[in-house]
């Protein structure tokens, strides 16, 4: 049963599917600090990650006895280290429940993988794959979307009723990261994958993922999709649309010069276009990153305490809990390399490092074959300088499960899948040259 490529598929169409779910919550609920304390919605999220969990590695450990599933998942190797280091910190962490938790999170992502890279080995199936993240990310935004203009106030995406205590389903950051990466892969598809299918995606996806990133108000979700994006739009897509994109933004600087000629909007910082791009916030606050100055300091103060093993996994402080912007609780670090380091310690950070450069030596050799698997190459650079810019300000793919985290791992396992075509490809390229060509005179 466990062999059986049906049920790889399935349990890997599940994972993808299922997990981006641990993302949403009930309004203003609080999250479950002990065992003792789980709730409904607690328990269901802890079912998606054992299903995921137990049921990829029963599909894993199936095939493990077979060299091409060993050869494929080798590159992984170094992040299940890390994951081991992740659950040894719970030895010492002084808040059990929450290490544990969020490693079974990591362990889930991990295993979630480890099964896309066993589905992704043909280049049909790692497109397939490619576009049933897209579906996942879109399928997102578009619920996101309903809930707010049916249910605004249970959306989340009101940054002013968290100001005030409430919250939503989703947090507005999460939805703008979803929403950004969303948008990214949708692009890449069609530019740089040039799936047929890709340019229906494309149109949905813009106006989808780009109505979120409008409501969430998140800036840094906004720049990685304009940098990102932009980049895309500008190095692989035809002249025409390179020469469309110029033309509307030619048009729309000719809208403000008209109808705002005196740049009052920009200019006034009560205007409505300054009050969405500052949020409300000062010139002080701006500076001090939104407050993450605060934070980054209190934290690596916390991370002095123990340079070395961290205070465990997904653990801020010493104490389990500090006190930044006037709230009390276990926070995450907003950077996930300082997050890695105050949590699992400078040895944590090795092996994380370890980890990626590890994976991205091993992807570097996808340069090496044929066209499908140089664009991937392509893909995966730009979306990991879209990774590189959000995990500065947030903890990104190594926070609470999230869609942007199953992207991450997703096209990990991809990659991973797509690399024994590379042996393959070159073993045909060279066979082709041993033939001997005849010249016809």
């Amino acid at each position: 049963m466990f062999r059986s490529d049906a049920y790889l598929h399935r349990i890997t169409t599940f994972g993808v599917w299922a997990l981006p779910i641990l993302t949403f919550t009930i309004p203003s609920r609080l999250e479950p600090s002990t065992f003792a304390s789980l709730d409904a919605l607690a328990i269901v999220k802890l079912l998606i990650l054992l299903v995921v969990f137990f049921g990829g590695s029963a599909a894993v450990l199936a095939r493990i006895a077979d060299a091409k599933t060993q050869s494929v998942l080798r590159p992984l190797l170094p992040f299940y280290l890390y994951f081991a280091w992740a659950m040894l910190s719970v030895l010492w962490t002084p808040r059990p429940a929450i290490s544990i938790g969020q490693a079974g999170g990591l362990a889930s992502l991990l295993v979630l993988a480890s099964l896309i890279a066993l589905v992704a080995t043909r280049q049909d199936r790692a497109e397939s794959l490619l576009r049933m993240l897209g579906q996942m990310l879109l399928a997102f935004s578009i619920f996101v979307i309903a809930v707010q203009l049916f249910v605004p106030e249970l959306s989340g995406l009101d940054r002013r009723m968290m100001i005030g205590g409430n919250s939503g389903i989703v947090h507005p950051t999460a939805a703008g990261a979803n929403a950004s990466i969303g948008l990214l892969i949708c692009m890449l598809c069609l530019f740089v994958g040039k799936y047929r299918w890709a340019l229906r995606a494309a149109l949905i996806g813009g106006v989808v993922h780009g109505t979120v990133l409008f409501y969430a108000s998140s800036r840094m979700a906004l720049l990685m999709a304009a940098l990102t994006v932009g980049m895309v739009l500008f190095l692989y897509a035809g002249n025409l649309v390179r020469a469309a994109t110029i033309s509307l933004f030619a048009v729309l600087l000719l809208v403000i010069v008209l109808v705002d000629p005196s740049f009052g909007s920009v200019l006034d910082s009560k205007s409505p276009t300054v009050q969405y791009i500052t949020r409300g916030q000062s010139a002080r606050q701006l500076t001090k990153v939104s407050g993450r100055e605060e934070m980054w300091t209190k934290v690596w103060r916390e991370y002095t305490k123990s340079k070395w093993i961290g205070h465990g996994y997904f653990i801020t402080s010493e104490a389990g809990e500090i006190e930044v912007w006037s709230m009390k609780a276990n926070h995450t670090a907003h950077n996930i390399y300082l997050q890695i380091l105050v949590s699992t310690g400078v040895i944590g950070l090795l092996f994380f490092l370890a980890a990626i450069s590890n994976l991205v030596l091993k992807f570097s050799r996808l340069v090496r074959g044929d066209r499908s698997m140089q664009n991937l190459v392509t893909l995966l650079v730009v979306v990991g300088i879209w990774y590189l810019g959000w995990s500065l300000l947030c903890v990104s793919f190594m926070g609470p499960v999230r869609s942007e985290s199953v992207a991450f791992f997703a096209l990990i396992g991809i990659a991973m899948g797509q690399l024994p075509r590379v042996a393959e490809y070159e073993a045909i390229q060279t066979r082709m040259r041993q033939v001997p060509q005849f010249a016809i005179r």
